[in-house]
């Protein structure tokens, strides 16, 4: 999976290069560790970013024994691999926006967000990776790895990928 996301985030800032002739640019998060950050806010509040890999490890255990549930692998492969501010992407009709990996910030966020979605879902099946432009989450079946779009207000799933390797492998830019 580190391989695909390193293939992926060198495609998006040889995007960004090749149509802006920048590094990706992103809003300025005050959170998130300076060293992500090449060099400094525009006028409108932008800065470049560029992905780093990560080289200490999220333990999730803690968070799994307080949750009762054990993450699928591929999650914590994702959130150990590279920090980073953005991986979006369209995989067939959906714009996909999986969560980033803020030096800072994550797994902190990601945690409570998990913690809120078993909570309001009462069932640890699915697990929140980021949403798609409409606003519906993009989940991972925490037991098969399988991922989909969830539509809250049907109460259904859509599958999207065979595992997150492949979502991300998937992503490209229209």
């Amino acid at each position: 999976m580190k391989h695909v996301m390193k293939q992926y985030l060198k495609k998006l800032t040889g995007k960004w290069e090749e149509f802006n002739g920048t590094l990706p640019l992103i809003s300025w998060n005050e959170e998130a560790d300076a060293h992500i950050y090449v060099g400094s806010q525009d006028e409108e509040g932008y800065i470049a970013w560029k992905p780093l890999e990560k080289y200490e490890n999220t333990n999730f255990q803690q968070f799994e024994q307080e949750i009762n549930v054990i993450l699928h692998n591929d999650v914590k492969v994702y959130f150990n691999a590279f920090w980073f501010l953005e991986m979006i992407g369209w995989v067939s009709q959906y714009k996909v926006n999986l969560y980033p990996v803020i030096s800072g910030v994550e797994p902190e966020t990601f945690c409570q967000r998990v913690k809120e979605y078993i909570l309001e879902k009462e069932n640890s099946t699915y697990i929140p990776l980021g949403f798609e432009s409409n606003g519906m989450l993009v989940v991972i079946n925490n037991e098969s790895g399988k991922i989909f779009v969830e539509n809250g207000e049907e109460k259904s799933y859509k599958y999207l990928s065979s595992s997150l390797r492949e979502l991300i492998s998937q992503l490209d830019f229209k």
